[in-house]
């Protein structure tokens, strides 16, 4: 719950500090900033380990620049919102196939229901007319509902050394994706307000290392399927 709390506060932080910087660069730095804080604290990973975050990485990368690909190119904001909570039934799914978490009726029942709803949503008039962008908010979901499995397997690593080298090499991966989509997106460096300034170190000190560390945390401690369904509470506490 103090996840999920912390998570949707984030959407408030990122809409003060979106009205200076760029979208996909200021993920960038979230993450950048995430990496010079955390780095210096603590060890370097193993090999083995190096792999699997270079691989969350990129997981990342794809889950947080996806949307707004989604958004850029028409579609809205609720569309792209309903759709990327399907993260939440693709982890449970990729856990039980994978990992041999439990899902029970319940769970199941809630899969149904879910993947139902979108099949309606997907024949909306808005969804048709924009079916590029809306694969892009379902392969979001998709690639969040992997990295959470693949956030379980790193079991070695601890929450903030996860945190740290994941953050690091998630960043230049998405200055890349800015320099081609926002090519103004430095300027905005100079003169930042101080709300915009304070949205982004909610995102970073709240949303990214208090709340992202307990997830992780969440995570390698429980089932899969037991541990995502909280997320879908975060834009109900976000609005």
């Amino acid at each position: 719950l103090v996840v999920t709390i912390l998570w949707g506060g984030n959407f408030v932080a990122a809409k003060i500090s979106l009205e200076h910087f760029p979208p996909v660069f200021l993920i960038m730095l979230r993450f950048a900033l995430t990496a010079l804080i955390l780095v210096p604290f603590v060890t370097r990973p193993t090999r083995e380990q190096m792999r699997s975050i270079a691989a969350l990485s990129v997981l990342n990368s794809l889950h947080f620049s996806l949307p707004y690909i989604a958004l850029a190119n028409g579609l809205s904001i609720a569309s792209t919102a309903i759709t990327t909570q399907l993260g939440v039934p693709f982890s449970c799914i990729i856990g039980a196939l994978f990992l041999n978490d439990r899902l029970g009726i319940w769970r199941t029942s809630g899969l149904f229901v879910a993947f139902s709803g979108m099949l309606i949503v997907f024949g909306a008039p808005e969804i048709e007319s924009h079916k590029l962008p809306w694969l892009c908010a379902l392969g979001a979901a998709f690639f969040w509902g992997i990295a959470n499995i693949v956030t379980k397997q790193v079991k070695t690593a601890s929450m903030m050394q996860l945190l740290a080298w994941m953050s690091l090499f998630t960043a230049p991966q998405l200055l890349l994706v800015s320099f081609f989509a926002e090519p103004h997106a430095a300027s905005t460096l100079s003169g930042i307000p101080l709300d915009a300034a304070l949205g982004l170190a909610y995102s970073i000190v709240c949303s990214t290392i208090i709340a992202y560390g307990l997830w992780n945390y969440l995570l390698r401690s429980h089932p899969v399927t037991q541990v995502t369904p909280y997320s879908l509470l975060t834009p109900i506490l976000g609005a």
